[in-house]
């Protein structure tokens, strides 16, 4: 993953902004949108896509129609913090669809997941057959979100200061 500012030009910025909004364009489609002709933005294309700024192409489904009713934001602490306790409990996380993002945090808790479940008894039972039974954790701390108030999956591409 790259760090810092990866030097995009005005024509990779536009790239990236057109397919974040709509990742279904053709790259004529892409090309009418930034101004460029065909081939310079398919070379631009694959350039963003072999550099690893553009990491793959998605369609976001929305969980609600999928019966996934509510979020949960875990804030996991374990126990034991050696290679094999993290890797244990890293590869469970892997392996449960529910857990749609894992970050390992600084701070009170270990790790950071948000969970999507039909409802409270489908949580219950994602935390006793897979957090409760990994033999590294040791505590949980649950937040059921409310309502989202902000979703996106855009990133900016803007040149910050």
């Amino acid at each position: 993953m790259p760090t810092g500012r990866p030097g995009l030009d005005r024509y990779e910025r536009a790239i990236l902004d057109a397919l974040q909004d709509d990742a279904r364009l053709s790259v004529q489609d892409l090309s009418q949108r930034i101004g460029l002709s065909t081939s310079p933005t398919w070379r631009r294309l694959k350039a963003l896509e072999e550099r690893g700024v553009l990491r793959g192409y998605v369609a976001l489904a929305d969980p609600g129609a999928l019966g996934y009713g509510q979020c949960v934001f875990a804030h996991v602490t374990l126990t034991k913090h050696d290679r094999d306790g993290v890797e244990a409990f890293e590869w469970m996380i892997r392996g449960r669809d529910e857990v749609l993002e894992c970050f390992s945090t600084t701070g009170d808790a270990d790790y950071l997941l948000r969970v999507i479940v039909r409802d409270a008894a489908h949580y219950e039972r994602f935390l006793r057959d897979a957090v409760f039974s990994c033999p590294a954790f040791q505590h949980i701390h649950s937040n059921f979100a409310l309502r989202e108030v902000k979703f996106s999956v855009k990133v900016p591409t803007g040149e910050a200061d």
